[in-house]
């Protein structure tokens, strides 16, 4: 039974939590270990302004980890209770930075309130698609394979409209620059700091509403089995409803979050970051949202580091491909899957 995959996250919840401070603990002492080691070596040369590439590159690498594990919980969540692999998760990303930006370019809004009309967009925009398309399909009893098909018809349909509406060219979200802030050995920007703590927050929220609302038990119960959910009362139509939204709400957030990371935007932003989306949900666990956080953040690190080192920045994926066919060559089911969830 897929619930025991469930279970057994709520048992481990300790050591998680045990495993995540501890690694805390231990980028925190690199980090004034190296700073010390900066301040003290007088016959080492020091890189510039004091930044140590190593630590900084683990540090921008885990930053857009959970930039990438906001854009791809909701694709999880979607696996999880639908079945569908969602080729058109992309352009949710997409939609959210290009809301974002008509709204600071045309409707004049501060960013804080164009990031949140996006969001609102997006969860709107997710409810749309479910009420129009996915429903539909659902009643028609239209198998998982032929709705993967339609939702990369629907991807591409997507890229062009939204090519037509923000134009072909790389656009900025802001046009200021952010200042730096110098932490030992490592350096962050404002807009790195934001995404850091909007992150935190995002996905601590979802966690919670999985694990702590009527409504998110309801998610994890149709995600485990959805006959005996509704012979149990619970609408799934309804909590698959709410997963669309949440999943649209989540991506758009991700999109103005991206375009300020690269500090650019353009109509494939989203369909840019698809496969790395992917490989971050079937590394960490194939519909278990809290594995594509997981994987999320081991793709970004990879990516990061292959982005740095390698000779050819394009790298990146083959190296992300590469971390993923070993791992599940090793364990088929994922980082925090189940071997009662493949298949």
């Amino acid at each position: 039974m897929r619930q025991a995959t469930w279970t057994s996250l709520a048992r481990n919840t300790l050591m998680w939590r045990i495993l995540g401070i501890a690694v805390i603990g231990v980028l925190t002492v690199l980090v004034f270990i190296q700073s010390a080691s900066a301040a003290d070596a007088t016959d080492t040369p020091v890189a510039a302004a004091g930044t140590n590439t190593f630590l900084q590159t683990l540090l921008q690498g885990t930053i857009f980890g959970l930039l990438l594990a906001l854009a791809s919980v909701g694709l999880s969540l979607i696996y999880g209770t639908t079945g569908l692999s969602n080729f058109a998760h992309g352009e949710q990303v997409t939609f959210g930075a290009a809301v974002a930006f008509v709204s600071v370019t045309k409707l004049h809004a501060p960013l804080w309130g164009a990031i949140l009309i996006a969001v609102a967009a997006g969860a709107a925009f997710g409810w749309l698609q479910d009420v129009v398309l996915w429903k539909q399909l659902r009643k028609r009893g239209v198998p998982n394979m032929q709705q993967m098909i339609v939702s990369i018809g629907l991807a591409l349909i997507l890229v062009n409209l939204i090519q037509i509406w923000i134009g072909p060219d790389r656009l900025r979200l802001v046009t200021s620059t952010a200042a730096n802030h110098r932490i030992g050995p490592v350096s962050l920007s404002t807009a790195d700091l934001w995404a850091i703590s909007i992150c935190v927050l995002a996905l601590g929220g979802v966690g919670f509403f999985l694990m702590r609302t009527r409504l998110g038990r309801a998610t994890r119960a149709v995600s485990d089995n959805p006959a005996l959910a509704a012979a149990t009362g619970i609408s799934v139509n309804r909590v698959i409803r709410v997963v669309w939204m949440m999943a649209g709400g989540l991506a758009a957030l991700a999109g103005p979050l991206l375009a300020l990371y690269n500090d650019t935007l353009d109509f494939q932003l989203g369909a840019n970051i698809l496969l790395l989306m992917f490989a971050a949900v079937t590394l960490g666990g194939l519909g278990h949202p809290f594995g594509a956080v997981v994987g999320a953040l081991v793709i970004g690190i990879v990516a990061q580091f292959t982005t740095q080192y390698a000779p050819t920045p394009d790298l990146k994926y083959a190296a992300v491909l590469a971390i993923l066919i070993l791992t599940l060559l090793v364990r088929p089911q994922g980082i925090l899957g189940r071997k009662e969830r493949v298949g």
